[in-house]
C-alpha cells in the first residue's frame, strides 16, 4: 500500500494500475470483505483516463490506411509477474533494466543502452511474457504490432504501416513488441515471397539502425533461421529461450500455486519431474486446469495434476515409470486402471513397477 502511495504522489499512471492489479490478485490478509474491495479497486481504475497515462506525443494510434483499425495495441499497464527464465537470460534481462536506471552514467562514459533485443525460441518458452516484464520493470507501456494489419494485401502498404508504427513507438518511451517477427523480416532471397515483403525487410533495416534508446524493441520469433542474416545483426542482443529445466518448472508450478496449501513440495517436485517436455504456457495452463477440477470435483490438485499428466503420457523409459509408480503409491491405482491411463500395456506396467519397486 506505501508503493501505492509512493508512485501515485509522483503522477505515476502506469505504476499506480500494476501495483492495484497485483492488490486484485492478492488481497491483503487484514482487509474484512475481498469483494467489496476488489469491486472499489476496479471502480477506481476505469475511473482513470487510460490515453493521459501514455506517454506518447503522437496522439491518436497509427491505423491501416484510411481505415479505423489500429495497427498496434498499447498496454499501459503491462503485467510481467511471474516470469521465470533460465539463469543466464535473467541476468541479461536484469542488465537491461539496470542500463536504463544507470542511462546518465552510461551515456556520460559514452556507451549506449541496449536499444533493441531479439528473442527467440518455441513456442510458449515466454517471449511475450519477457517482453511484458521489460515493460513493467522499466516502468514503459508496451506496444505490440498487430501482425495482421500491418501486412497489407495493397501492394505498397505494408511497408507503409510498419513504418507508421515504427515512428509512433518513437514518439514516446515504450517497449515496442513486433511478435513473429520472422513474417516481417524473412530473408530477401526467399524466392517464393513477393517483392512487397522484401521491402518490408529494407524498412526494418533502416529503421533498426535509427532506433533512438529512449525506446526498447524487442522482436520475437519462433523460427531464427528464417530471419535475414542482416536484420539480425542489426540487434544489439539476442537471447535463445529454451524449454523451462527442472529447477523453473518447479519455480512456475510454486509461484502458479501460491497461496494452495493443497500442494506439498514433494508434489512439485514429483510434477517437475514429469513434465520435462512442458513450455512455461503448458505447465501454466496444466496448473489452471487441474486446479478448476479439483475445486469442481473436491479432490486435491496435487491428485489430479498427475492423473492429467498421465491423460497426456508422451514419456519414455525412466519418467514413465516414475509416473506408473507415483499412480500406483499416490493414487493407488490397480495395475488395469493405470495401463488404461496412461495408455499402455498391463504387462508394461507390471514391468515397470518391478523396476521401480512401486515407489514413486
Amino acid at each position: 500500500m506505501l508503493d501505492l502511495v509512493r508512485v501515485g504522489t509522483r503522477g505515476h499512471g502506469p505504476g499506480v494500475r500494476q501495483l492495484a492489479s497485483r492488490l486484485l490478485r492478492a488481497v491483503p490478509p487484514t482487509v474484512h470483505d475481498p469483494d467489496a474491495f476488489k469491486a472499489a479497486l476496479h471502480q477506481a481504475m476505469a475511473a482513470t483516463n487510460a490515453s493521459a497515462e501514455l506517454r506518447f506525443s503522437g496522439g491518436a494510434l497509427p491505423t491501416e490506411g484510411d481505415t479505423v483499425r489500429p495497427l498496434v495495441d498499447v498496454d499501459a499497464a503491462p503485467d510481467g509477474d511471474g516470469l521465470i527464465l533460465a539463469a543466464g537470460a535473467m541476468r541479461e534481462l536484469d542488465e537491461i533494466v539496470a542500463e536504463r536506471r544507470l542511462s546518465e552514467k552510461l551515456h556520460s562514459a559514452g556507451v549506449g543502452l541496449t536499444r533493441s533485443l531479439l528473442l527467440s525460441g518455441p513456442p510458449g518458452v515466454g517471449k511475450t511474457m519477457t517482453a511484458r516484464w521489460l515493460a513493467q520493470s522499466l516502468s514503459l507501456p508496451l506496444v505490440t504490432l498487430d501482425l495482421s494489419s500491418v501486412v497489407s494485401s495493397y501492394l505498397g502498404s505494408s511497408g507503409r504501416n510498419i513504418k507508421a508504427v515504427l515512428d509512433y513507438a518513437k514518439s514516446g518511451p515504450c517497449v515496442l513488441l513486433l511478435d513473429e517477427f520472422d513474417a516481417i523480416a524473412k530473408r530477401r532471397d526467399d524466392d517464393a515471397d513477393i517483392g512487397e515483403l522484401k521491402r518490408i525487410v529494407n524498412v526494418v533495416l533502416v529503421e533498426l539502425d535509427r532506433w533512438p534508446d529512449t525506446s526498447l524493441l524487442v522482436a520475437a520469433t519462433n523460427h531464427p533461421q528464417l530471419l535475414d542474416p542482416a536484420v539480425e545483426r542489426r540487434f544489439d542482443r539476442a537471447i535463445e529461450l529454451q524449454l523451462p529445466g527442472w529447477e523453473q518448472r518447479a519455480a512456475i508450478l510454486t509461484y502458479a500455486a501460491a497461496g494452495s496449501v493443497e500442494l506439498d513440495p514433494g508434489t512439485i517436485e514429483l510434477v517437475a519431474d514429469l513434465t520435462e517436455h512442458m513450455s512455461s504456457s503448458q505447465l501454466t495452463r496444466l496448473w489452471a486446469l487441474c486446479r478448476r477440477r479439483s475445486i469442481l470435483q473436491s479432490v486435491p490438485v496435487g491428485t489430479v495434476l498427475v492423473e492429467e499428466i498421465a491423460r497426456q503420457c508422451t514419456l519414455t523409459g525412466a519418467a514413465r515409470d516414475k509416473l506408473i509408480a507415483a499412480l500406483r503409491a499416490r493414487l493407488g491405482l490397480s495395475n488395469r486402471q493405470i495401463a488404461d491411463l496412461v495408455g499402455v500395456s498391463h504387462p508394461t506396467v507390471a514391468a515397470a513397477l518391478k523396476r521401480t519397486k512401486g515407489q514413486p
